[in-house]
């Protein structure tokens, strides 16, 4: 019958080898506590990182809209400015159209004997007269008659007859140019008038070359106003 070995087995050495398994256990298991923190850590982390990066997001979205909303109000506080601004001017002009109209449409003209001498200033027109009807030049009736070679001029009365390219003089004016009904003279200009006959046209009118001699730079409305409706003229 054989020995069983176990029989002799040393007690220490079995007790020294239960303490190593069971140090061993308590080394692995705090391994494994320590690998479940370190994860648990960077769980941790992780969410704490993503949290950040999502505050950071939102803060970022939020000054863009500021930003936005500011740029928005600012556009449209420049945008009030210039319709304010465009309204004002519109109005100014409308206002000055309007006393500019008020102006014209009030003027007038008041003629008296002339009073100058000197004459430095000659503007020139081209007239047409309807031959047959009374024409009225700042107070001077005048009629033209003619067969297309002579003309048969009545000037206030009295009658003379002209030749082509022979020039006539029609008195010295003083004309007062007036706004606001007459109420407010604007300019006065001393000035005399000189017709050279040109001829006939088949509209069975006079033509003439207008000179107006004055002792100022006359302005358009001057002569406007100084000829009637059915006088013709333009600058020469």
């Amino acid at each position: 019958m054989s020995e069983d070995p176990s029989t002799g087995a040393d007690p220490k050495k079995i007790e020294e080898l239960q303490k190593e398994v069971e140090r061993l256990n308590r080394e692995k298991a705090d391994a494994e506590a320590r690998a479940a923190a370190d994860a648990q850590a960077a769980a941790v982390a992780a969410e704490e990182k993503a949290a950040a990066e999502l505050k950071m997001k939102e803060e970022l979205e939020a000054q863009r809209i500021a930003a936005e909303d500011a740029e928005r109000k600012r556009l449209e506080k420049e945008a009030k400015s210039k319709s304010r601004k465009r309204k004002i001017i519109g109005g100014v002009i409308l206002l000055i159209v309007v006393v500019l109209i008020v102006l014209v449409a009030s003027s007038g003209i008041s003629v008296q004997p002339g009073t100058a001498t000197n004459y430095p200033y000659i503007t020139t027109y081209d007239v047409w007269f309807p031959i047959g009807e009374q024409v009225d030049i700042s107070g001077h009736k005048l009629i033209a008659l003619s067969d297309g070679n002579e003309m048969m001029f009545s000037a206030d009365g009295s009658v003379t007859k002209l030749v082509r390219n022979e020039p006539i003089t029609i008195g010295e004016q003083s004309v007062t140019l007036t706004t606001l009904f007459g109420s407010v003279p604007v300019m006065t200009v001393n000035y005399k008038v000189i017709l050279e006959y040109q001829g006939n046209t088949e509209a069975n009118q006079a033509y003439f070359k207008m000179l107006i001699q004055s002792d100022k730079s006359i302005p358009e409305v001057f002569v406007n106003l100084l000829l009637p409706n059915n006088v013709i003229a333009r600058p020469a």
